[in-house]
């Protein structure tokens, strides 16, 4: 009795944290297992348990925008974990490796605007630059030598991490632009501060020349004919067709520049 209780507490204990995954590869290739492989490999090697949890490998490839709209709308619903996201077009290049802490989180992966989002809707602890060089990385798979190692070692050191303070990382200009397309069409745009009403008609132009007018409505359902908008469950202002795609009518593309008059 006592060793089958002792072993169910060492188990919420390692379900307590975790590490999740977030990458461009798709599940086609081995390159995802390779990262998995790496994590697990140095877990073992520290006998240290662990839970690696995929949010999505269906990331566009090299979209940071998608991969940015995605963390944002998947991280805050974690219990405490280290986050690593690999969406690194510009790998073996001289942008930087990172660390962000913030009270509920950590964030690995490249700095090139993934966690925008992210470090503006929580508090920030500290930045850390990873000095790549102590990982001896090939010059284009950061993901499986240097941020599963880093992500595995945060995990190990019980939550902490080393490293050369920065004060600022990159951040997408996402303001008044498309900011993420998802599976169904809808158009999400980086606009957070709007007042409007039901049955409240809008006029959007994208890239000044695409000009739609969308009924302001609280769910999909309640407008069952032309583009519609809305506030989604992000906070941001909405495209949509009901039961339908709107970009398949706009052709809109991430960070497109957008232009509403409310």
């Amino acid at each position: 009795m006592y060793l089958r209780v002792e072993n169910e507490v060492a188990k919420r204990e390692r379900n307590d944290k975790m590490i999740t995954l977030t990458t461009d590869f798709g599940l086609s290739e081995g390159y995802v297992g390779a990262m998995k492989g790496r994590i697990y490999s140095l877990l073992k090697k520290y006998n240290k348990g662990c839970e690696v949890v995929d949010i999505s490998h269906e990331i566009e490839p090299f979209n940071i925008w998608h991969g940015a709209y995605v963390l944002k709308t998947s991280v805050p619903y974690f219990p405490k974990a280290i986050h690593i996201a690999v969406v690194d077009p510009t790998v073996g290049s001289e942008r930087r490796s990172i660390v962000v802490e913030t009270e509920n989180f950590f964030l690995v992966g490249p700095d090139n605007g993934l966690f925008t989002y992210l470090i503006e809707d929580f508090k920030v602890k500290n930045i850390y630059k990873i000095d790549e060089s102590q990982y001896c990385p090939s010059k284009t798979f950061h993901g499986r030598d240097v941020y599963a190692v880093v992500g595995a070692e945060i995990f190990i050191n019980d939550f902490k991490f080393e490293g050369e303070r920065i004060k600022e990382i990159v951040k997408l200009d996402y303001k008044n632009r498309v900011i993420h397309i998802d599976r169904f069409g809808n158009i999400i745009l980086g606009i957070r501060d709007f007042n409007l009403r039901p049955g409240d008609e809008v006029e959007i132009v994208f890239n000044g020349e695409k000009k739609i007018v969308a009924k302001f409505v609280e769910s999909y359902y309640q407008g069952k004919e032309g583009f519609i908008c809305l506030r989604n469950s992000e906070g941001f202002l909405e495209v949509a067709k009901f039961m339908d795609s709107a970009n398949k009518y706009l052709n809109v593309k991430h960070g497109d520049r957008v232009e509403v008059s409310l």
